[in-house]
């Protein structure tokens, strides 16, 4: 499967945070033994806190959210359409990888366009997302959007880059209402990584989000372990938020308990400035 990398494009620099807040994200990095990148934006005011930003992260299954974004552009431009059906031939449900739609429907079958990217987004289906890929032109289709919406596809995906392209989304600038809230509602509905992002949040935040997982490595690491969404906190605005991990010597859950105390952090003790009025 192709993992799109980017990295962020010129773009003004964040407002700074205190001395106190990048300890304290760094602390959190630094209990891993691993590469860890974490980048947080406050989407009214654009203050922003991160830790090893300057490195590249394999995004692994993020990559479903940006092809997601792809074929809802085409949406928006008629070339496609949420209620068009795809027959899936056995033949294309690979069986060495993940995919609950291949465990559903073993000899495929024919399925709206709008349930192949619920899959894809929801359930990080492997499979749906090749497929998907192939219909709009392959990863070289995905790099040309990001180009258009302002992200460099080029080596390297950073935390603040999808930051990026989170604001973009959340913004409007990359889909028409309907397709947006669409995207939106299967994101906030994303059934993996319940352990990450959500972890340690009370019910009333609202995650948006998309995860990728690397491989378990035999001494019980992991090659990369990642979730990056939207935070909606319960006086209604917004954090996008993206973790990246990678080469980790810990254990998959110690990951995912860096990725939920970072995030409970940013929501409870962190002191962003006051929203706009």
């Amino acid at each position: 499967m192709f993992f799109c990398v980017f990295s962020q494009g010129a773009t003004s620099s964040p407002p700074a945070v205190s001395a106190a807040d990048s300890s304290a994200v760094r602390e959190l990095a630094h209990s891993l033994k691993a590469r860890v990148g974490m980048a947080a934006e406050m989407l009214d005011t654009g203050e922003t806190v991160m830790v090893g930003d300057e490195a590249a992260y394999p995004m692994q299954s993020v990559v479903k959210f940006v092809l997601a974004l792809s074929v809802l552009k085409r949406v928006d431009q008629g070339a496609m359409n949420l209620e068009q059906i795809i027959r899936i031939r056995p033949e294309q449900l690979v069986k060495d990888t993940w995919s609950p739609l291949r465990e559903r429907f073993p000899q495929g079958g024919d399925f709206s366009l709008k349930e192949l990217l619920r899959v894809t987004v929801q359930e990080s289906d492997n499979n749906t997302c090749d497929l998907l890929f192939g219909l709009i032109g392959g990863p070289q289709a995905v790099q040309k959007d990001l180009k258009e919406w302002g992200i460099d596809g080029i080596n390297a995906s950073r935390p603040s880059a999808m930051n990026s392209l989170l604001r973009a989304f959340d913004e409007g600038k990359i889909l028409a209402r309907g397709t947006q809230n669409f995207l939106w509602g299967i994101m906030a509905g994303c059934s993996t990584g319940p352990e990450r992002l959500k972890g340690q949040l009370p019910r009333d935040y609202v995650v948006a989000h998309k995860t990728g997982s690397g491989f378990t490595l035999p001494g019980g690491g992991v090659t990369a372990r990642n979730d990056v969404g939207i935070i909606v906190l319960p006086n209604g605005r917004k954090m996008a938020v993206s973790v990246f991990i990678r080469d980790s010597k810990d254990s998959e859950s110690a990951c995912d308990r860096v990725i939920a105390s970072m995030a409970r952090w940013l929501c409870m003790e962190w002191k962003p400035a006051a929203g706009k009025e």
